[in-house]
This record gives C-alpha cells, sequence and structure tokens, in this order.
C-alpha cells in the first residue's frame, strides 16, 4: 500500500508541473517533476530496503551462536558473530546498490533531456556498462558470500544449498529452509509439548526476548519437529534450532 501511494505521488509530482507550466507544449516542468519524484520515491524504497538489511548487532543471538557451535575453538566461539551469517543478505545489498546507481542514472537522464545539458547517450552507456560488470561480477559475488558464511555454518554442523541449511547435529537431521515467507526449520524428534505459539513459546522456552518468539509457531510434523518464523530478520532462525533440539531431547 505503501509503494502504491508512493507510485500516485510520484505520478502526480511529473503531471501537476507540466499542467500548470505556462508553457503547456514544453516538456522540462513534467520531465523535472517525474525525476524529482522519482528520487524521493526511490530514495526512500532503497533506503528503508537498505535499513532493512543492515547487520544490526545482537549479543544475545550471538551468544546464542556460540551455544550451538558443536566444540569449535575458543578463538571462533570469542569472535563469530550471528550477523557474518548472510550471504543471501549481501547479495541483496549489493543488488539493491546496483539497482540505486542505475535508478539514478535513469533519472537523470530526464533532467539532462529537460535542462539541455549532459549526454544522455553517455549516460544510457553508462548504464548498460554497469549492468553488463555486475552480470559478470555475480558469480564471484555469490561465491564470497557464501564463503564467508561457511565458516559460521561449518561450526552448527550445517552446510548452505541455495536457500536450505541442512546437516546432522547431536545425532538428528536438521534443515532449515528460508523463503518468501521466513523460515522452516525442521528437526528429527518429536516432543508431547507441541504444539507451541506466541507466549506458550516463550513460557516454555524461558529465555530470549518477547520480540525473539514474535510470529513464530513449533509443531510436530510426523517423524520431525517443525517450528515455523514469518518474517526475515537476520539469523534468528537460530532460535527456532534451539527451540527445535530443546523439544526434541525433552
Amino acid at each position: 500500500m505503501l509503494c502504491l501511494t508512493g507510485i500516485a505521488l510520484w505520478i502526480a509530482a511529473g503531471v501537476i508541473p507540466g499542467v500548470l507550466a505556462d508553457d503547456p507544449t514544453d516538456p522540462a516542468p513534467t520531465l523535472i517533476g517525474f525525476a524529482a519524484g522519482g528520487t524521493v520515491f526511490f530514495g526512500l524504497v532503497f533506503g528503508w530496503s537498505l535499513w532493512k538489511t543492515r547487520a544490526a548487532p545482537d549479543p544475545e543471538l550471538d551468544a546464542l551462536l556460540r551455544e550451538l557451535s558443536l566444540g569449535q575453538p575458543d578463538e571462533w566461539r570469542a569472535n563469530v558473530t550471528a550477523s557474518a551469517i548472510r550471504s543471501s543478505r549481501r547479495v541483496v545489498q549489493a543488488y539493491l546498490v546496483l539497482g540505486a546507481i542505475v535508478t539514478g542514472l535513469g533519472l537523470s537522464i530526464m533532467v539532462q533531456e529537460a535542462l539541455d545539458v549532459g549526454s544522455t547517450r553517455i549516460t544510457v552507456y553508462a548504464i548498460v556498462a554497469i549492468v553488463v560488470v555486475w552480470a559478470a561480477a555475480v558469480p564471484a559475488i555469490l561465491g564470497w558470500a557464501r564463503r564467508s558464511s561457511a565458516l559460521v555454518l561449518e561450526p552448527l554442523g550445517l552446510v548452505q544449498d541455495g536457500a536450505v541449511l541442512a546437516g546432522e547435529r547431536h545425532g538428528r537431521a536438521v534443515a532449515v529452509t528460508l523463503d518468501q515467507y521466513g523460515s522452516l526449520t525442521r528437526v528429527t524428534g518429536s516432543s508431547g509439548a507441541l504444539p507451541l505459539e506466541g507466549e506458550a513459546i516463550l513460557a516454555y522456552a524461558g529465555r530470549g526476548a518477547a520480540e525473539a518468539w514474535t510470529d513464530v509457531k513449533a509443531e510436530q510434523d510426523g517423524p520431525r519437529i517443525k517450528v515455523r518464523r514469518k518474517g526475515h530478520d537476520g539469523a534468528h532462525w537460530l532460535w527456532d534450532l534451539w527451540l527445535a533440539e530443546k523439544l526434541a531431547a525433552g
């Protein structure tokens, strides 16, 4: 709804200056209006997105990560943070920065046409060059992001394969799936305490802030315990893994 409202205001910012202009045939007011409206709209969109994908410190989650590690050296335990598990986040941030640059150049073409300054042809060439370079760099960026996450996931006994983190911990099969809805954690085992959600999870867990268990539901799914979390909030699926293993251990 916010985006739809923003698009409507953006269109208005382009149409109104043209309607109010002394010379209706002059495209400059409309072009400048569209460029200004687009700058504000996309500035808010890209700014909010980058803010949401930032690596916010979470000491309690970092402590949980070290607790979940499987017998790793003290040096690793002291330096690793949950925010390092963010290969997808880094790729998204890179796309956002690229999108902001390309969008800014695209909007600048309107201003160049309106004020008859610069060279729109050079700007278009620059946009194409950035996109081509980015496409060529994607494999290297993905590899770098995966290696960064692997340094943290390996001590957890997990390996990333696309949107799935899987492995074996304490003799139980573990799989964490990240999708458009949030995350789904599955651990082999059963528990008579299920199902749990909301305040019942907080009471059972006995740790973590209430926000850590918001929109989380745990239930039995055949031979596995399933914990579903709505929304993406960093590496908060670590709480779900801890909860599922606690339930499986009885």
